[in-house]
């Protein structure tokens, strides 16, 4: 017993470390991308090396596919999901889904209104960090992740991965927002997941519901609902 509580415990230690990390990221990439001018500067930079590097003529679908399809898509994909969730009466995965979702959305709109950015001479003079488009489909992303019945299929984490990727570039290549601005929304849906991971962990409550339901929940051992993992 005291091996198997040691063995939770440094889970924990390890859950909070990322939790820090990605909380310091974030703040790291705001700090330098946007106060700074130097940040400023490689963020315009690399701005440019998006645009560059992305044909032409994938410009104005990607933006389309970010800005418009992706958000409706995750919408549509992830109330399906709760609604499924709430069938199999999942309790703890559906609060879990909701409150990444709407935390994550409500922060990353009222942090790019709150958040000042000085003006040195590059890209917007307001600031657009995070992006509350990528945002939201970062954070549904997971929610589909969470909700997902039964065994998710191996291919299910790079299909995710290639929605995030598609939405973050896609509202660089349409001038809608800085490369910053796009990795700082991930970072904050990463931030908000785990510590929404780490509540429902600790609360006993929660976790007999989870076992109760049939479903192994992210908080008692999500590795098992992967194909091959």
């Amino acid at each position: 017993m005291i091996g198997v509580a040691h063995g939770a415990g440094g889970a924990g230690q390890r859950a909070w470390r990322r939790v820090v990390l990605t909380a310091v990221a974030f703040l790291a990439v705001y700090v330098v991308a946007v106060l700074t001018e130097p940040g400023q500067r490689l963020d315009d930079e690399v701005f440019g090396l998006v645009q560059h590097l992305t044909p032409a003529a994938l410009h104005e679908p990607l933006q389309v596919l970010a800005r418009r399809v992706l958000p409706v898509g995750a919408a549509v994909a992830g109330s399906a999901l709760w609604l499924a969730g709430l069938w199999h009466r999942r309790w703890l995965d559906v609060l879990r889904a909701s409150v990444v979702v709407l935390v994550a959305t409500l922060l990353s709109r009222g942090l790019r209104l709150v958040l000042p950015r000085p003006d040195h001479g590059y890209s917007y003079d307001v600031n657009t960090l995070p992006s509350t488009h990528a945002t939201t489909v970062v954070a549904v992303g997971v929610a589909v992740w969470v909700l997902w019945p039964g065994r998710r299929p191996s291919w299910l984490p790079a299909g995710l991965a290639a929605v995030v990727v598609m939405a973050c570039q896609g509202n660089v290549v349409g001038y809608a927002h800085r490369p910053s601005d796009v990795l700082a929304s991930v970072l904050l849906v990463a931030t908000v997941t785990g510590v929404v991971d780490l509540i429902a962990g600790r609360w006993p409550i929660a976790r007999r519901a989870a076992r109760a339901s049939g479903y192994p929940d992210l908080a008692v051992d999500d590795r098992d609902r992967t194909e091959g993992g």
